[in-house]
């Protein structure tokens, strides 16, 4: 892994095209995706999550298309608060950066609370209840304040805990795929498609609505193209490896969505934790359920210490006077305050109101993006993806819409 970034060149301090790889998993496995999946099973697509899932890539493929086509025109342009103010200028950039910064110091705080349920969960297994002597919102800050000083390492470091961290999360999820799978049965697959009985409840219009929501989850690796250290000599390849994750993560979670759905019968999984249900129906794999809330916690605490790296980034982009320090103390200095922040937030806000995986300012970040390659296309020379910036007045305008009616779905589904 770390090979590559040296044999370029690029030095101890900063991350290759390899750590956005793992950035861009992280954004997309390392929070309650696998939850996600279990709620929108039980309230919207039934069995056919699966269908969800794949018109979800489709259209995060089309996103990625419109990001590329924006970051090949731009390849100066510093991160994502650069691509705002290259293609809409310093004002709307300097509004769009700075709720979109919100956000991220929002969403770490309440992965903190999320990381301290999971923490809970794993313990009541063990028949310890930990929050009789260590409140949720207090475990909560404390590991936001723990897992967030991580976040002064430089980016190439920060990055290889991340991939440490972000192994154990998928590697349980692979060794559950690899017990379990004998235990499956193709007729608890029919229906596949279960009838609606509400409004975008099953049936086509549940499978449509799910698809919607989960495109927020993957369209949200767009914000590795602001993951501080990275060179710009290859932005031309970054897209491209955002691809390959967002293919890859599909996948995966396509095999645990079609594995809880071939485990038990469709009227079990009517539960916000289907997978735990399809799990406690076989004896013999009880003994991975304590596994489902540490792999949980695991890319919990990734995803943290991804947010924070992207926030503290922002933050010093948006202002000049902390990006000329950011190589320095003014960068430590950055990510702390944001670390404090959040621990702030996760320990007063109450438990379950805050965010746990990027929203809908992330969305309209992207959507505000897409529609870049509208206002730059003009800019862009002729090469080998001038067939891209052609068909860009058509696609550009379909991404954005699609990520702003993702971004409505989950502004209705906020707890808070």
């Amino acid at each position: 892994m770390d090979g590559e970034s040296s044999r370029d060149g690029v030095g101890a301090r900063h991350p290759g095209k390899e750590h956005l790889a793992v950035v861009a998993l992280t954004l997309l496995l390392g929070g309650s995706v696998v939850a996600r999946l279990g709620q929108y099973t039980a309230e919207q697509a039934g069995p056919a999550i699966v269908l969800s899932l794949l018109l979800a890539a489709l259209a995060a493929g089309l996103v990625l298309c419109c990001l590329q086509a924006v970051r090949v025109q731009r390849p100066d342009a510093d991160g994502l608060h650069g691509l705002l103010v290259a293609s809409w200028g310093s004002g709307p950039a300097g509004l769009l950066g700075a709720a979109l910064l919100l956000e991220l110091v929002a969403t770490a705080a309440g992965v903190g609370q999320s990381v301290a349920l999971h923490l809970q969960a794993v313990l009541a297994s063990r028949g310890i209840s930990a929050d009789t002597w260590l409140p949720g919102p207090l475990l909560a800050a404390a590991g936001v304040l723990l897992l967030g000083m991580f976040a002064v390492l430089p980016p190439r470091r920060a990055a290889l805990l991340v991939c440490a961290l972000l192994t154990m999360k998928i590697g349980i999820g692979m060794l559950l795929l690899a017990l379990a799978a004998r235990h499956v049965h193709y007729a608890h697959w029919i229906p596949w498609l279960p009838e609606a009985t509400a409004p975008y409840h099953f049936g086509l219009g549940g499978v449509f609505a799910a698809s919607m929501s989960l495109l927020g989850v993957f369209a949200s690796v767009g914000l590795a193209l602001g993951f501080p250290g990275l060179r710009t000599r290859r932005v031309s390849q970054q897209p491209r490896v955002l691809a390959a994750m967002v293919l890859l993560a599909m996948l995966l979670l396509i095999l645990l969505a079609a594995l809880q759905a071939g485990l038990v019968a469709f009227p079990a999984l009517a539960s916000t934790r289907p997978l735990s249900v399809a799990l406690q129906s076989h004896p013999e794999l009880l003994w991975l359920l304590p596994l489902l809330p540490f792999a949980g916690a695991a890319g919990l605490a990734a995803l943290l210490l991804v947010l924070v790296l992207l926030a503290a980034h922002l933050a010093a982009a948006m202002w000049p006077v902390a990006g000329e320090e950011a190589r320095g103390p003014g960068r430590t200095l950055v990510t702390v305050v944001v670390v404090l922040v959040s621990a702030v937030l996760a320990l007063w806000v109450p438990m379950g109101w805050l965010p746990v995986l990027p929203g809908p300012v992330t969305l309209l970040v992207t959507a505000a993006l897409c529609l870049g390659a509208l206002r730059t296309r003009h800019r862009a020379e002729v090469s080998r993806c001038s067939r891209w910036m052609a068909t860009m007045p058509v696609l550009a305008p379909v991404a954005a819409a699609l990520c702003l009616v993702s971004a409505v779905q989950l502004l209705r589904a906020w707890p808070g």
